[in-house]
């Protein structure tokens, strides 16, 4: 067939001809997704200016700028030719030439460290916010050192507080759903075969209790203190001292020291530890109490049976260092009391007769009570005497006083908390006593009913009595361990009782 323009013809092909063709490849045009690939895998090798790769001679040679960026020399060179490029290419700092620093290294390839140094912060940071939270848990530790102390002394507080608020309604109220408080004879320890004992003493720290008893031997035909192992209720020895009865014995509150007074005229100071009489002295009368001086471990004092009381310095037994009495009353001193406290400093004195307070320089003040006096004690937790009183013309039962002295212009003033009623009778020089459990007790033998009776401090009502089966002669409470006992003496033997 032909064509206008003689153009040669163009032969056709069969479909055998054109299967037999085998197309030609043609190169793909790289995608932009690719180049950003290849460029990033070849980042850190390639010259950012010219796109070529660094060499370690040559033009091509790896170099930096101070800031740090990595190019050609060759295309530093150039760039900083022009006028105008003064600057870093990259991050437009000014440089020169001859800031051109050449990188001497075979082979130059930049790790991807940044999630490394962004765990790295972290972890800085972290342990940074550790110390302080030790630092504030330090702060609050002693925070919470300062207030628990602070709770202890506040609870004691409340605890002396309760002890000397004198309650409503006469003293006397009910509480309710209250638990009773009881007593039980816990243990009964012989301490004397025949009648001997009368007086007896503890040391809480020593953890040993002392009582008066006659001589168990034939040798020593006298009196001393048989000692008591309060952990076990086992005596541990008997230490002979006077010729006859002891009316009297205290342990020293600070050291191992006790005093003994006797019938005997005589006083001994003994060491508990190796049962050694320290020293002695006799007066031209028969001893009825003692006591230390609260101020001083040296002196003590003694009560004697024509109704004077002798100061003595242990140091220095030949000569008395002062001497009380009260012009008019001959009568014995049963009991005697040293008070220490931010009110009154001073001696208290019971005698048959009468109750005085003696204070420095021989300054001394009656204390309005009624006798004839049983005996006396004060207790330096509550600050608080308690005063057993036989009946009188006035009072036709025995009574048993709960007060607090306070020193005023005109003298001292006695405030009576509670007046806790006794039997009908009382014939013996019976000593009561302050005992605390889960409250705060008074003690007392009671002759007509033959008990020994209890009364709460803070109510003024009576909680309990137990029986005593021979007469009380001498009560104390007890610590042991974290129990309370009240102790009670008879002429042979002594009984605990324990709160339940």
């Amino acid at each position: 067939m032909e064509t206008d323009n003689d153009e040669e013809a163009i032969p056709e092909l069969t479909d055998e001809e054109i299967e037999e063709i085998e197309p030609i490849e043609e190169d793909s045009p790289q995608t932009p997704d690719k180049c950003e690939k290849s460029y990033e895998d070849d980042e850190g090798s390639i010259c950012p200016i010219c796109l070529d790769y660094w060499t370690n001679a040559g033009d091509n040679r790896i170099s930096s700028l101070k800031c740090g960026h990595l190019f050609c020399r060759q295309c530093l060179l150039r760039w900083l030719d022009s006028p105008s490029r003064n600057s870093c290419p990259t991050c437009k700092k000014r440089a020169r030439k001859s800031d051109i620093r050449p990188i001497y290294a075979r082979r130059l390839t930049a790790v991807d460290n940044s999630q490394i140094e962004a765990l790295r912060d972290q972890l800085s940071a972290a342990i940074e916010e550790k110390h302080k939270f030790q630092l504030d848990i330090s702060k609050y530790a002693c925070r919470e050192s300062v207030y628990k102390q602070r709770i202890i002394e506040l609870e004691a507080e409340i605890v002396r507080l309760n002890r000397t608020t004198r309650p409503i309604e006469n003293n006397r109220f009910d509480v309710p759903n209250k638990k009773p408080t009881r007593l039980y004879l816990d243990k009964s320890l012989e301490i004397c075969k025949k009648d001997g004992c009368r007086v007896f003493d503890s040391n809480n720290n020593l953890n040993i209790l002392i009582a008066s008893s006659k001589s168990p031997s034939t040798l020593f035909a006298g009196f001393g203190v048989r000692s008591v192992d309060l952990s076990t209720y086992k005596p541990t020895g008997y230490v002979p001292l006077h010729q006859q009865q002891i009316r009297d014995v205290s342990f020293h509150t600070s050291t191992n020291l006790f005093v003994t007074v006797s019938m005997d005229k005589s006083f001994k100071v003994t060491d508990i530890r190796n049962a050694r009489t320290v020293s002695t002295a006799a007066l031209g009368m028969p001893l009825w109490s003692c006591c230390w001086d609260s101020n001083s471990q040296y002196y003590l004092y003694v009560g004697t049976q024509s109704g004077s009381t002798v100061k003595y310095d242990i140091r220095n037994l030949n000569e008395t260092f002062e001497e009380l009495s009260i012009p008019g009353d001959m009568s014995p001193v049963v009991s005697l009391a040293s008070i220490n406290n931010c009110n009154l400093v001073g001696l208290v004195s019971c005698k048959l007769n009468s109750l005085w307070l003696f204070e420095e320089r021989n300054a001394r003040h009656p204390i309005n009570l009624n006798g004839p006096f049983v005996s006396m004690k004060y207790d330096r937790a509550t600050e608080q005497l308690l005063v057993s009183s036989r009946p009188n013309n006035l009072v036709a039962h025995s009574t048993h006083t709960l007060c607090t002295l306070k020193k005023t212009n005109e003298g001292v003033n006695c405030d009576t908390v509670h007046v806790f009623t006794g039997g009908g009778m009382q014939k013996l020089l019976s000593k009561s006593c302050f005992v605390s459990d889960a409250g705060d007790y008074v003690a007392a033998y009671e002759e007509t009913g033959k008990c020994v009776c209890l009364w709460s401090i803070n109510t003024g009502a009576r909680c309990c009595a137990v029986p005593a089966k021979e007469a009380v002669l001498d009560l104390k409470g007890v610590r042991n361990g974290g129990d309370t006992f009240l102790v009670s003496l008879t002429e042979r033997n002594l009984d605990f009782y324990k709160f339940f």
